[in-house]
């Protein structure tokens, strides 16, 4: 990643600094003294597709079918918060953005003796990482960790700042940081605004916002609140430095992250009065937001783009992973001493000990791999081959009988890369009747036996299909989950309204997170991310041609066996333009006679 200048980043004049880094509309603007673009960036943590309707979401209603819906929006494996996050700002996936997880064991990507001296992170290395923290973030941009940050390519509010823009990012803690984590730290902020639940900056606008609303857990609506109060930022005070921006010819970003539906959904599961709510509360959100767009009459200047990082299915039972492959298959084996799993909810990220030699390791990984494709519980598997001879692009089988190649979905290549990516089953088609509510039986998979644990989500009011194994903690039976290679979570909500979209348009064309940045960089007339795998939503801009190229439906498989019984499992993706876009998995189980 080009290194960055943070001192001259926001005091550069745009006449030096910003046409040297802007092209088209932007450049355009800029010479002939014309208003520049206000985009903003909507997003709904955790918004399902088929959550939106007219009567819990109306302003989404209207957007959809006033301006561009996305109906084939995908997000990105695994379909996790931050690895979405990442996608959305650099246009990558995780081989080339370096984000695999919320949860990361960085450990096999640093120089331990020198990253474990950082203050307030390094003690933390030895096991896996939540990077859901905007100070753990800035920790990292260390030369003793990541001299460039966590991110390994160029983020959207890092872009479009350097060419003079401004740039305001609000919300939810962890996401807001990939949009340029160094953004946060109080000397780079500069007439920008950051502003999470961890950190806000510069230090005059922290005082002045004063405290933020408590947000208690056991109490959904105090979360509802800490959206309204970030939404209320965005009205009062992003949108008219973003309009003052634009009448100087200046580009403008506003990245607004939504906590919700996701707590709400987590905590008191898919289609409980709790998620419900949560769902409109975000749609008057968007409301607020639409309003003061009219009213500051920046309407004819401002795009407005909502997407959700990722879907949603209910928890089925629970799976600790490390503790069924310690206590059964590796049990006794010297060479898993030191094995890390990182449970990511329905995608766990294993990392093998440094020490193995290939053929070790190799061997380890083939133990696992034929322990959990077994199990009822297990969706498909992706192996690093970096052990192996590099697997083509188009080759999807991993070296592992029964897996698939990291490298050919965008998950292998890199130091940060796990050695095994083990993604829980989903069953799209299965309603949580039965499972969400308090009086239903949670289960926890043991080593020889279910075990029965309190059910901790609330009562059912809307039945939801889509149900998921699930290796989180705390969350049991009945409560919400994402991260898994499935339908319900691989698609997700995306929309969008403005002068630079067509209107009333609905794309059918598939459409991933990780093209948001480009379409946004195309709008305000800014270069491309450099190493990018996504592509410009051109079909869905006004004044664009429709494009000519037809996406296809391919299908990959891998088949493993033991004895007399097999399982295929089956990977349904969308080719367009040269990419692919994954759609969701199906297995077969055989047990043969």
């Amino acid at each position: 990643m080009a290194a960055r200048n943070r001192p001259l980043r926001w005091l550069a004049v745009l006449s030096i600094a910003a046409l040297a880094g802007i092209t088209g509309a932007a450049r355009a603007a800029a010479a002939a003294g014309s208003p520049g673009r206000i985009v903003i960036l909507m997003v709904w943590d955790g918004l399902r597709p088929d959550l939106v309707n007219a009567h819990d979401t109306p302003n989404l209603t209207a957007l959809e079918n006033a301006g561009v819906r996305f109906a084939r929006h995908h997000s990105v494996f695994p379909t996790l918060t931050l690895v979405n996050a990442a996608a959305m700002a650099t246009a990558g996936v995780p081989s080339s953005d370096g984000v695999f997880g919320d949860a990361m064991y960085l450990a096999p990507a640093l120089d331990m003796a020198r990253a474990t001296a950082i203050p307030s992170v390094g003690y933390l290395l030895h096991d896996p990482l939540n990077l859901e923290n905007t100070r753990y973030l800035l920790a990292l941009h260390d030369a003793r960790a990541f001299a460039d940050g966590v991110l390994t390519l160029a983020a959207a509010g890092q872009t479009v700042a350097n060419s003079g823009g401004y740039v305001a990012v609000l919300g939810k803690q962890g996401p807001t940081g990939m949009f340029d984590p160094e953004f946060a730290s109080t000397d780079a902020a500069g007439d920008g605004l950051f502003v999470s639940d961890d950190i806000a900056a510069p230090p005059a606008v922290a005082a002045e916002l004063g405290s933020r609303p408590p947000v208690t857990m056991m109490h959904p609506e105090s979360i509802a609140a800490r959206d309204a109060w970030f939404a209320r930022i965005v009205t009062e005070r992003a949108l008219p430095a973003a309009k003052a921006a634009s009448d100087a010819g200046r580009p403008s970003l506003i990245v607004y992250w939504q906590h919700n539906p996701d707590l709400a959904q987590h905590l008191a599961g898919l289609g409980t009065q709790v998620a419900l709510d949560a769902v409109a509360a975000d749609d008057r959100n968007l409301g607020a937001i639409r309003k003061a767009i009219t009213d500051l009459g920046i309407a004819g200047r401002t795009d407005l783009i909502v997407v959700s990082d990722h879907g949603f299915a209910t928890v089925k039972a629970e799976v600790p992973l490390a503790r069924l492959l310690k206590a059964g298959v590796l049990k006794g084996d010297p060479d898993a001493n030191g094995m890390v799993v990182a449970h990511n909810g329905g995608a766990d990220l294993v990392y093998l000990p440094a020490r193995l030699e290939p053929p070790e390791r190799t061997a380890l990984m083939r133990k696992i791999v034929n322990y959990a494709i077994m199990q009822p519980w297990c969706g498909p598997i992706f192996s690093d081959d970096r052990v192996s001879r590099p697997t083509h692009n188009r080759n999807y089988r991993g070296f592992i009988a029964g897996t698939f190649s990291e490298r050919a979905f965008g998950l292998g290549g890199s130091s940060r890369s796990p050695d095994l990516i083990v993604s829980f089953r989903e069953f799209p088609d299965e309603s949580n009747q039965g499972l969400t509510g308090p009086s239903n039986r949670a289960i926890v998979i043991g080593p020889n036996v279910e075990e029965t644990v309190a059910n901790h989500s609330e009562a059912l009011v809307r039945p939801i299909e889509g149900v998921i194994y699930s290796d989180a903690p705390h969350y049991t039976t009945g409560m919400g989950m994402h991260g898994a290679f499935g339908a319900r979570e691989l698609h997700n909500v995306g929309a969008a309204i403005g002068p630079d979209f067509r209107r009333g348009y609905v794309d059918q064309l598939p459409t991933s997170n990780s093209d948001v940045a480009p379409t946004i960089e195309q709008i305000l007339g800014l270069k491309r991310t450099s190493g990018a795998s996504g592509r410009t939503l051109a079909e869905a801009l006004a004044g664009e041609r429709l494009p000519a190229a037809k996406a296809r439906p391919v299908t990959v498989s891998a088949r493993a066996i033991d004895g007399d019984r097999s399982v295929t499992i089956a990977i349904h993706l969308t080719r367009y333009d040269g990419r692919d876009y994954p759609d969701g998995v199906s297995i077969e189980r055989v047990v043969h006679h």
